[in-house]
């Protein structure tokens, strides 16, 4: 071990400093936050009809009470052990629990500086374990010499250098996580501007929360008194006079509404984007991608390119139009990028030549292609077939009973639209193979992409029914530590090539898959 891990190593029991208090109480009403959007229409409704009463102030106080006893208990409670082969944890009061955490086993070590912890130079060191899906111990308000030093131990398994030393550290009081830990040795692969995280949070842009949220508030206003406004009045008399008997018209304008009320939503996501991300830095050393930015929490991440199991390429219908990408590095089940809200190592707005350059650069997760694919070999319609009248049996059968109504219109209307994305969701759906290399295709009006070295295989399984087996097709299973990609109803002679060279790789190379 060397000199800077033996400094981070504790021969007892040490506890955390009374400002990750602090911590303890936003991490709380951050959960109570992300788990509770549906809460705040009710709040609002209330809000309309009166918060005055004596027992909201009551409930108010006892809410903030509980939770700043709850983050006190947890800061007391709180206990860590830096051992040679492990880390240490210990926490809870009536249901105490003890971890003992492999540095083998750890996946991800990430630093990250909360606006709160800004002013006292403080940090909280979060790390990520193979097969977890909630962080498994986060060391909050930590000084930056001491995170780094503990970071370096925590690591050493899987980084071949973090870029810091302890005397490097103790320059500045207040070090900046951007820019302190990235040193000479380590290349910069990619950089994104303002520019460059505005357009992702436009083409990322989620409508689902927003609809949550804003449909019960919106039905708590008197509609019927918006309409008698001057306004309201003047907008429907053009209306009538401009828009009414013109369907052209009418297309534009519902299509020119829908693309404002995008544009006004997708403000909040780039805004979000922006405050999160910049400066977005990725840079690689030795083996492993460091990630750092952000504005309101600065965040470094740390990832050994070997414990990553798929690339995904990702671009939704907006981002299609732009010609930009979004790649994100899929680990071991539990702790992937996309289950996790932060999603902490991806690369955002990223274009064809910019991932051509960077393709190289990331051969460290097993793969060696250079490019990313334009075409794909479709899989057979059968998968269409088999799935495109089940969504047409409802209508059908309310028709039969019922007749045309309007109703019954309604339902032969999302029959169809539904088959219609099956359709185009067949459509996208296919695979490409070389250079022991699986890529698949899927989408339904955006598209992804899916790397999948096959020296990453765990197992394989090829399946076929009846009607396949008459088609000459299977369906292609690849089992990996993040969990299984599907191909289905490809040639089963492809899907015989594919699995037979996978199963080659695993015998001439056992290496450990993750």
């Amino acid at each position: 071990m060397t000199s800077t891990n033996s400094q981070a190593s504790t021969v007892k029991w040490s506890g955390l400093s009374p400002w990750s208090i602090v911590s303890y109480i936003f991490n709380t009403i951050r959960q109570v936050l992300s788990n509770g959007y549906a809460i705040i229409p009710f709040v609002y409704t209330g809000w309309q009809k009166g918060f005055d009463s004596p027992w909201f102030i009551v409930g108010a106080a006892a809410v903030v009470t509980v939770v700043i006893t709850y983050a006190i208990v947890q800061w007391a409670m709180f206990r860590y052990r830096l051992f040679d082969d492990k880390l240490g944890v210990r926490h809870g009061l009536i249901f105490k629990k003890a971890n003992e955490i492999p540095l083998s086993k750890i996946q991800n070590v990430r630093l990250e500086q909360p606006l709160y912890f800004r002013p006292m130079g403080l940090y909280s060191l979060v790390v990520e374990t193979a097969g977890s899906k909630e962080d498994e111990a986060v060391l909050a308000a930590v000084s930056y010499q001491r995170a780094m030093e503990i970071k370096q131990h925590l690591v050493s398994d899987i980084l071949p250098s973090v870029g810091l030393t302890a005397s490097h550290s103790t320059k500045s009081s207040s070090p900046s996580i951007a820019n302190d830990s990235l040193e000479p040795q380590e290349k910069t692969l990619v950089d994104k501007g303002v520019k460059d995280l505005l357009l992702f949070g436009l083409y990322q842009n989620n409508l689902f929360w927003f609809s949550i949220i804003a449909g019960p508030i919106l039905s708590q206003f008197d509609w019927s008194d918006v309409v008698q406004t001057q306004v309201a009045k003047n907008a429907l008399d053009w209306y009538y006079l401009a828009i009414d008997n013109n369907l052209l018209n009418q297309i534009l304008l519902i299509t020119t509404l829908v693309i404002g009320f995008y544009l006004l939503l997708s403000l909040i996501s780039m805004a979000a984007s922006v405050l999160k991300y910049y400066p977005y830095r990725l840079s690689l050393s030795g083996k492993t991608l460091h990630r750092t930015g952000g504005i309101i929490a600065k965040q470094n991440d740390a990832l050994a390119l070997r414990r990553v199991q798929v690339v995904r390429f990702s671009q939704p219908i907006v981002a299609r139009l732009l010609k930009l990408w979004t790649l994100s590095f899929k680990q071991v089940k539990g702790t992937e990028v996309e289950q996790k809200a932060k999603k902490h190592m991806l690369i955002p707005s990223m274009n064809r030549q910019e991932i051509t350059d960077l393709m190289p650069a990331i051969n460290g997760a097993g793969s060696i292609n250079k490019v990313l694919p334009t075409n794909y070999n479709p899989i057979h319609i059968g998968w269409f077939w088999r799935r495109a009248l089940l969504p047409l049996i409802i209508p059908a059968v309310n028709t039969i009973g019922m007749g045309l109504n309007p109703m019954t219109e309604m339902l032969w209307v999302a029959g169809f639209s539904f088959t219609a994305g099956l359709y185009l969701r067949y459509r996208q759906w296919g695979y490409l193979y070389n250079d022991d290399t699986c890529w698949i295709h899927t989408g339904v009006l955006g598209q992804s992409w899916h790397l999948i070295s096959l020296i990453k295989v765990q197992h394989v399984a090829i399946t076929q029914t009846k009607g396949q087996r008459k088609r000459g097709v299977a369906n292609l299973e690849l089992g990996l530590a993040s969990g299984t990609q599907t191909i289905p109803y490809m040639p089963v002679e492809d899907a015989r090539v594919i699995a037979e060279r996978a199963l080659a790789i695993t015998v001439n190379n056992p290496n450990n898959w993750i």
